[in-house]
């Protein structure tokens, strides 16, 4: 072998062991494997509001969020994804609740998430993680993927260094029996919902986020985080009913 060769051949191999460190360290995290990281959170600046923005508009948000982030005097990695469209977040370590939904507040998200080392017994921590929308808590899981199988993703995952990786919100046995308009009944009459205040609270969320699913300006990402909530929302008003 040439010694040009040789040289571009210990080259690649340094880049792959430079995206597989990256990737598999973010991987310990979130699997409560690393005892120095109790918190996590992932939260992108991008297209606030759910309007679409040009790449320059979406980058300065980005680098605001990363100030912000500097002056909290948190860490954080860059990390990538696909949510409806390409987009790039942060992967934030040792960063409580109340400032990642005041990050994803100010920063005009609709949802972000955080997650918390949890431990069922000493030797074995791991996360739980909360999809939030505002600060309230609508569905958690106690795991991550990203294996092999993840990594054939097309859209609706994260990613560090080229490596796949997912938090499987919405992902249940129930989501089959929901069409993918929503959910089998996005509206009910006046006099099936109790009238007190959480089924209407409900009955009028379901309404205004299926409104929402018929404005073509809003991002693909936001259609599906309204699509899902309304799920849960519809089946806690079903129980209700029923």
């Amino acid at each position: 072998m040439k010694a040009s060769d040789l040289r571009k051949l210990i080259r690649e191999v340094k880049k792959e062991m430079i995206k597989e460190s990256g990737f598999s360290r973010v991987r310990q995290i979130m699997l409560g494997q690393v005892p120095s990281i109790d918190t996590v959170a992932i939260l992108t600046a991008e297209n606030p509001s759910a309007q679409p923005l040009g790449p320059a508009e979406n980058n300065a948000l980005m680098k605001d969020l990363k100030k912000s982030l500097q002056t909290m005097q948190v860490g954080y990695t860059d990390i990538g994804g696909s949510f409806g469209s390409p987009e790039k977040s942060v992967f934030i370590m040792n960063i409580s609740r109340d400032d990642a939904t005041m990050l994803g507040e100010k920063f005009g998200q609709e949802a972000v998430i955080w997650g918390q080392k949890m431990r069922q017994k000493a030797d074995e921590p791991f996360f739980r993680f909360e999809y939030i929308e505002g600060y309230d808590t609508i569905q958690t899981r106690d795991v991550s993927m990203g294996g092999t199988d993840i990594q054939s993703k097309e859209d609706y995952y994260s990613e560090k260094e080229g490596r796949k990786f997912i938090i499987p919100f919405f992902d249940d046995e129930h989501e089959s029996s929901f069409p993918s308009d929503g959910g089998r009944r996005v509206s009910f009459e006046p006099e099936e919902v109790p009238f007190e205040d959480e089924p209407q609270r409900l009955a009028e969320n379901i309404k205004k986020r299926n409104k929402l699913l018929f404005k073509k300006s809003r991002t693909n990402k936001s259609k599906w985080h309204h699509r899902n909530v309304m799920r849960e929302e519809i089946k806690k008003l079903q129980k209700i009913i029923s």
